[in-house]
């Protein structure tokens, strides 16, 4: 009997409760992935004893999970009036959930929530705390046929890529912000055609988070881009013809004059000549 009600103690100063433990905090039992820049929930909730009152709520980030949070840093310390991008938005009763804005690869860790009573010795920090992974959303573009620039036929896939596993996941596309019915990281094109142009977005989100990524097509029409080049002829064409057909004329119209002049001439000096 000494054994098992130390083991009990044990556990309880260890965080880990048993059954009829009056002291919890329960966090997600998952990994929460968060997309660099935007920001991420941290749900949490907590029980204890209802003759204590909470006068201190504290969050923690910390590498090892042997550390409890009962020293500082704080992420966030409720007995402090600063700003940052940790904000609690629980409350003194049941709700110890953090938000964090603007996440940033720095704030990947695990995160522990602490919170201290009006009797002494009436602390808790609760374990084992809840695992934070900060990634990039990326959309990539994949050429399946076709080179150079975006034409008519060319097919290709458009691919959001989160390098963080989550079972809950969605990935909502948008184009020209609106919503496209379509579902799933990839977005197929079998047959590129000029309408397929514009602003592609991959909103990829959870319970806990989201984050967003856009991508811009532009797809060339070929047949513009041929007929273009075939006017360009038929008027460079068009011009020489142009040309011949002037210079034809004026070497036709100079001829006439040449021998109207030479008679002309003949004519006066012919007259000049029986006057004498």
């Amino acid at each position: 009997m000494k054994m098992l009600h130390l083991a009990t103690v044990l556990l309880t100063l260890s965080g880990v409760f048993t059954q009829n433990s009056e002291w919890v905090v329960n966090y997600p039992d998952k990994l929460i992935c968060a997309v660099r820049g935007f920001s991420v929930s941290i749900k949490c909730s907590y029980y204890y004893p209802q003759d204590r009152q909470v006068k201190q709520k504290l969050w923690c980030s910390r590498s090892l999970n042997i550390d409890l949070c009962e020293n500082p840093p704080y992420v966030y310390d409720s007995s402090l009036n600063t700003k940052s991008d940790f904000k609690f938005t629980g409350d003194d009763k049941s709700d110890c959930t953090l938000l964090i804005h603007n996440v940033q690869f720095s704030y990947s860790g695990v995160y522990r929530f602490r919170f201290i009573t009006n009797v002494t010795g009436g602390k808790w920090t609760g374990d084992p705390g809840a695992t934070l992974q900060v990634t990039d959303l990326k959309v990539s573009l994949i050429r399946l046929s076709g080179n150079g620039t975006l034409k008519q036929g060319d097919s290709l896939n458009l691919m959001c890529d989160v390098n963080c596993t989550h079972t809950s996941s969605q990935f909502v596309w948008s184009k020209n912000n609106q919503r496209l019915n379509t579902s799933g990281p990839v977005l197929h094109f079998p047959a590129l055609t000029v309408s397929d142009s514009g602003d592609y977005t991959c909103t990829w989100g959870t319970g806990e988070t989201s984050g967003s990524e856009t991508i811009i097509l532009h797809v060339e029409d070929s047949e513009s881009s041929n007929s273009w080049i075939f006017w360009m002829v038929v008027v460079v064409t068009a011009g020489l013809i142009l040309v011949v057909v002037i210079f034809s004329r004026r070497h036709d119209h100079t001829e006439p004059l040449m021998e109207d002049d030479s008679d002309i001439y003949t004519t006066v000096q012919y007259n000049t000549f029986t006057m004498n």
